[in-house]
């Protein structure tokens, strides 16, 4: 609160203002005397000059009288509180000014305590005004502080749950969100191997960790569109976007994961939803998003996942089932087994760890429920004969009769097992088949100098997703594979006689001196001592 202010003293007689402003110890009431001035033109000089807090007037002056002094100053300063001497036959102007804005008005004569009392109720007015504008501006501050986590909880709401366009829309404003109001793409990113690489760290190193890829992640996006970045869970970021006019969505995703690997330590998976048009639509983008960034089991990490990109599957309808249970269904699609395991486990230990355990007959409907449900997911992958397992396994947890909750437990998992191993056979075959098709189409063109991402795009994929894809499968990178089908081809020339620059050319190297390096490297000897030693001629 402020401890001192301000008042000017305006009158043309002048032992008025010397027995105003000497004899009364103002300091001691946390006032202090700004100046003081003889007619009503020196008073509003003076008063533009100080900037008082109280101007203290009479109210017949020279010049300029007190009612058009009060017009003037208000209209500068509308907070200042000014206070009229005035007599009885003044007493129609006192009540024009205090309609004009005057706080108040002493009515001669007047005594030194009627004027200290006055002043006293103007100066308390003035910091209760004060309080209470510190008062709004703290609940400003404090509303601006709290902005960022009540954003995130209205993207979380808008994540979990379906809701209408009115409600979506209610507290967009209000939040400041800073996105505009449709073409909206959910990005979902995780760190790679989090839990193994940060056991033993220390908990202010984990947070630095998590700061410095959310800050990456929001830099990124900024440089492409208007987007918002929060924290999903321990080790994975929500990112909601604006869908840019210049730039593919992938282009960005792919953006991002470049530049966590090159300015942090760790590197990230991204799954990404579909477009969505309207604010309430984001949750579908959501659940895409955490669908593609399932199939992250199957390339150790660092890769961009779109759920456009994926196979498509017939999606269970929407069921109000916990967040858990809907990601275990997303890990059995993709045959992520072993986090499919981790999520049984919770779903177990969400089960039997209330403050009233359920009985026994209500575990085990829940766990024939949860059964029939991962029959289902399973059913929409495979055929009807890879179902047979599966089937067999459902038999045998809905004839469980004596049993414990272990055995139930682990009667879940091994249904998960042998859906999961079928899933992931198939995505194997699925896989070779890609990278076979790609390899047919590099042998029928050889000499073209194709990129990665050229070759991803035959087959529908993302360049990251497809270059550890083909690592996986032939073991080796597309570039490896394409220089060995190369220098193969070569001997083949070379022994038929023909000479090196013309084979260099054919096989898309015009710089012969780099083709005889790279056919050295490869065979261990120059192209003419290969072909001495296997040519016919």
């Amino acid at each position: 609160m402020m401890t001192e202010l301000r008042m000017c003293v305006i009158d043309d007689i002048k032992t008025v203002v010397e027995g105003i402003t000497g004899q009364i110890d103002w300091e001691s009431h946390g006032i202090r005397i700004a100046g003081t001035a003889s007619n009503g033109e020196k008073g509003i000089e003076l008063i533009h000059r100080t900037e008082p807090h109280i101007v203290l007037t009479d109210i017949r002056m020279p010049k300029i009288n007190g009612l058009e002094m009060t017009k003037q100053v208000l209209k500068k300063l509308p907070r200042t509180r000014i206070v009229f001497l005035s007599g009885y036959t003044d007493f129609e102007y006192a009540q024009q000014a205090v309609q004009l804005g005057a706080f108040d008005y002493i009515v001669k004569p007047y005594t030194p305590r009627k004027i200290i009392e006055v002043v006293l109720k103007a100066k308390l007015s003035i910091e209760e005004e004060i309080g209470e504008t510190q008062r709004y501006h703290e609940m400003e501050r404090k509303l601006r502080e709290s902005l960022p986590y009540l954003r995130q909880e209205y993207f979380q709401l808008l994540l979990q749950f379906r809701t209408t366009p009115e409600q979506a829309v209610k507290r967009w404003d209000f939040l400041n969100i800073g996105l505009e109001r449709e073409h909206f793409v959910v990005m979902l990113t995780e760190i790679d191997q989090f839990a193994e690489q940060t056991e033993t760290l220390p908990v202010q190193e984990v947070e630095l960790i998590r700061f410095t890829v959310q800050n990456i992640l929001e830099e990124t996006l900024r440089s492409f569109t208007k987007g918002f970045v929060f924290r999903d869970n321990t080790n994975r970021f929500v990112a909601i976007f604006n869908l840019p006019d210049s730039l593919s969505v992938e282009a960005i995703a792919e953006q991002c994961r470049e530049n966590v690997e090159k300015y942090s330590r760790y590197t990230v998976s991204l799954g990404l939803g579909e477009e969505v048009l309207a604010i309430h639509q984001i949750s579908y983008s959501y659940e895409q998003a955490l669908s593609a960034l399932s199939y992250s089991f199957y390339t150790g990490g660092n890769t961009v996942y779109s759920y456009q990109n994926m196979s498509t599957e017939h999606e269970t309808a929407p069921r109000y089932s916990p967040e858990k249970e809907k990601e275990l269904f997303y890990c059995l699609r993709s045959g992520n087994m072993n986090k499919a395991f981790d999520i049984v486990d919770e779903l177990f230990e969400e089960t039997v760890t209330s403050v009233v355990p359920p009985a026994p007959e209500a575990v085990k409907g829940y766990c024939d429920d949860l059964a029939f449900l991962i029959n289902r997911v399973f059913s929409e992958k495979l055929t009807s004969e890879e179902m047979k397992q599966i089937e067999r396994q459902l038999m045998q947890i809905k004839n469980l009769s004596l049993y414990k909750l272990k055995e139930l437990q682990g009667n879940i998992k091994e249904l998960c097992r042998i859906g999961c191993e079928l899933i992931q056979k198939r995505h194997v075959e699925d896989a070779n088949q890609v990278v076979e098709q790609v390899i047919a189409h590099i042998r029928q063109h050889v000499a073209s100098n194709m990129t990665v991402n050229d070759y991803a795009k035959l087959v529908y994929l993302s360049g990251s997703y497809f270059a550890n894809l083909f690592k996986k499968v032939t073991g080796m990178t597309v570039v490896q594979f394409v220089t060995t089908e190369r220098m193969e081809q070569a001997k083949i020339m070379l022994a038929q006689g023909k000479q090196v620059q013309e084979i260099a050319q054919a096989l898309g190297y015009e710089d012969r001196p780099h083709f005889s390096e790279l056919f050295k490297k490869h065979t261990g000897r120059t192209p003419s001592e290969f072909k001495q030693l296997y040519s016919a001629k």
